[in-house]
């Protein structure tokens, strides 16, 4: 069922229980992404358009191109742009990311992490967007390496249980680890997500940032998070 949910900034999003629904991580993932005004940004994998909506605030962008494979999804994601008269600010683009000929200053995606060897029978399009279906991660970082120009920068959050793997496939593409975080659900358990920030072409050395917990003692959603830099 397709409803519209309030955001910050006074931004409001359209969400449907039956396709992919965003989560906090790609909140997490458009804070710590750094914008600069008169940059071109493409955000592969849009879903709902949710990393798209919040970049769209955080500068005055030439162009944020959102690219989604699932149609259903890329519909929606245009009527959340409308919705929040941006469609100015940013074109939602139905294709495979593959297929994709752009240049930008800065990529981001919360991309599918789970492995297809734990893909079951499930709803197909929350399946799409976790496992890895329809794109790997080296497909992922091959496009991001592909439509950076050099010294753009690559933000992506990634299942923590996969840094090292991820890491070895940014440097191979020679997009350089420049800053790291890792998320906790709670600070009596292991990290959950890992947040990286790579440069093409840039040179080695790793900031690594504080800590992120998400949610209190009581398990509830700490709000208005603040990522450090």
């Amino acid at each position: 069922m397709e409803k519209i949910e309030e955001l910050d900034y006074g931004l409001k999003i359209y969400q449907n229980s039956e396709l992919y629904t965003f989560t906090s991580d790609a909140v997490l993932l458009a804070k710590f992404a750094k914008i600069k005004n008169g940059e071109t940004v493409i955000d592969l994998g849009t879903g709902s358009g949710i990393i798209a909506l919040y970049l769209a605030k955080k500068a005055d962008v030439k162009k944020i191109y959102g690219i989604e494979i699932q149609t259903e999804l890329a519909k929606m994601a245009q009527k959340s742009v409308n919705l929040n008269n941006l469609q100015e600010k940013i074109a939602i683009i139905n294709k495979n990311m593959l297929d994709i000929d752009l240049k930008a200053n800065v990529v981001v995606t919360n991309p599918p992490y789970k492995k297809l060897t734990s893909y079951s029978n499930q709803n197909l399009s929350k399946a799409i967007a976790r496992h890895e279906l329809k794109i790997n991660l080296d497909g992922i970082i091959c496009t991001a390496n592909k439509l950076l120009n050099t010294g753009g920068r690559f933000y992506i959050c990634y299942d923590s249980n996969r840094t090292a793997e991820l890491i070895y496939k940014l440097k191979n593409y020679k997009l350089e680890p420049k800053t790291i975080f890792f998320s906790y659900p709670n600070i009596n358990k292991d990290a959950s997500i890992v947040f990286i920030e790579a440069i093409k072409g840039g040179r080695e050395g790793i900031k690594v940032l504080p800590p992120l917990i998400t949610n209190d003692n009581s398990g509830k959603y700490i709000e208005n998070l603040i990522v450090r830099r």
